[in-house]
């Protein structure tokens, strides 16, 4: 079922550009599509600072309003949410909002506490974040105080849809996987050969890649216990680690102890989303080590750039990554498993060009935003008939 009509859309999501993360990514990639099929799109968001202003601009055609969060955490999210829920209802009132899409459940969930929205539909897309902690610990009446007068919840992976219908029996759920713009992440040899140029890696040696901030949850340190032998194995392998966090200068430290400082271990520290296309095509494999995941958009982005994957074998991975065809799925917490899984790549290099060309067509088949974001119209339309009988 797809609808023909126009939806005015609100996307609230605290989570947003310039941040640089799945959610932020998410929430603009989909906005983005919403809006080139023909619907109005809303983003509202914050900004770090104080005072009171609320800011407006328009970002590659979206409409973004962005209230002030300040830097004091006694007041910051009692100022965000009264702000953000005063301006939602000015929203609804004035420029009849069809449907609310919210994100983020540390937050956003708080404006939405007390949104009364009879006349659209309001869906949640459960990005994992928060919600994986207290589900295992059993906190489902504190979940669904958390989560209010939601009409719908999009899950990105199989997971996280078993968890969320354990929760909310009563509400619809689906599945619906993130994606990535096939226009804006491709292969680009200019741009290999320019940022290898850049870091002084050679042209003739093979470089895993990865994308992933450096804390605990991200699986980062399996992987740097596993680089040390890999180095000696192989005389023509670079690593290309991109990625802030608090485990970062530990790393650094870390690998320079246990290697020499090898020139070969590239840290880049906090990118830009505009440096994320070369830093991913510089590398020949992309490395994900995390231990929780719900579908990974920098998995993903590496698909679409035509690298093969290997990923740890938790969360969404699975889900995206097909072991043996697009990629090799490894047991997380694992150094061992690390250094296998990448040792079956680097060892074949028809291989990786193989699972390579198979993770493209996955993206350009079905895990890009033109087809997410019509499923995505579809739940919004079913939502709408279910509330209003329309």
């Amino acid at each position: 079922m797809m609808t023909t009509q126009k939806q005015r859309i609100l996307m609230l999501s605290s989570d947003f550009l310039p941040n640089i993360g799945g959610v932020a990514a998410y929430v603009y990639e989909l906005s983005k599509q919403l809006l080139k099929e023909g619907h109005e799109v809303i983003v509202l968001t914050k900004y770090d600072g104080f005072g009171v202003q609320t800011k407006e601009e328009t970002l590659d055609g979206l409409r973004v309003i962005r209230v002030p969060f300040s830097p004091i955490k006694k007041v910051q999210d009692l100022e965000y949410v009264r702000r953000t829920r005063r301006i939602i209802k000015q929203l609804i009132a004035i420029e009849a909002i069809d449907i609310i899409h919210w994100h983020t459940l540390n937050k956003d969930s708080k404006v939405m506490r007390n949104i009364q929205f009879p006349s659209g539909a309001i869906v949640h897309t459960n990005h994992f974040v928060w919600f994986r902690e207290m589900y295992r610990a059993g906190q489902f009446a504190k979940l669904q105080k958390m989560i209010p007068y939601t009409d719908h919840i999009i899950s990105p992976s199989y997971e996280i849809e078993e968890m969320s219908r354990a929760v909310f029996p009563e509400t619809g759920v689906t599945r619906i996987p993130n994606g990535v713009d096939p226009a804006s992440f491709y292969p680009d040899q200019e741009l290999r050969q320019k940022t290898r140029l850049e870091y002084g890696i050679p042209n003739d040696h093979t470089v895993v890649v990865t994308t992933n901030r450096m804390s605990e949850e991200k699986g980062m340190g399996y992987l740097i216990d596993a680089i040390p032998d890999l180095l000696q194995k192989h005389d023509k392998l670079s690593f290309f680690l991109a990625g802030d966090g608090p485990e970062l200068q530990y790393f650094e430290k870390k690998i320079g102890a246990s290697t020499g400082y090898n020139p070969r271990v590239h840290f880049l520290g906090r990118i830009k989303n505009t440096d994320i296309l070369s830093v991913v095509n510089t590398g020949d494999i992309f490395l994900q080590t995390s231990l929780e995941e719900g579908c990974s958009i920098s998995v993903l982005e590496a698909m679409a750039c035509e690298k093969p994957i290997v990923a740890t074998e938790i969360g969404g991975n699975p889900d995206i990554v097909r072991n043996g065809i697009t990629g090799i799925t490894i047991l997380p917490k694992s150094s061992e498993a690390v250094a296998e899984g990448l040792e079956q790549l680097l060892s074949d290099p028809a291989k990786r060009a193989l699972y390579g060309a198979n993770g493209k067509k996955d993206i350009e088949d079905q895990l890009n935003w033109e087809s997410l974001a019509k499923q995505v119209l579809t739940v919004y339309e079913k939502s709408l008939v279910k509330k209003l009988g329309q």
